[in-house]
């Protein structure tokens, strides 16, 4: 059985941008042990910063 892992990416934010180097060291260490695939998070306004 394989473990399936789901990268959200928020795409204004740079968390994100921070963690792709950590997501592509866990693809190559687990590859062919994991199920690895992404998706764009849906923020709603409230999560927004304010300007």
């Amino acid at each position: 059985m394989k473990i399936k892992m789901t990268l959200y990416i928020e795409v204004i934010s740079s968390w994100c941008f921070w963690a792709v180097p950590a997501w592509s060291e866990l693809q190559t260490r687990y590859a062919g042990k994991v199920d690895f695939a992404w998706k764009i998070a849906l923020m709603d306004a409230s999560g927004l910063p304010s300007c």
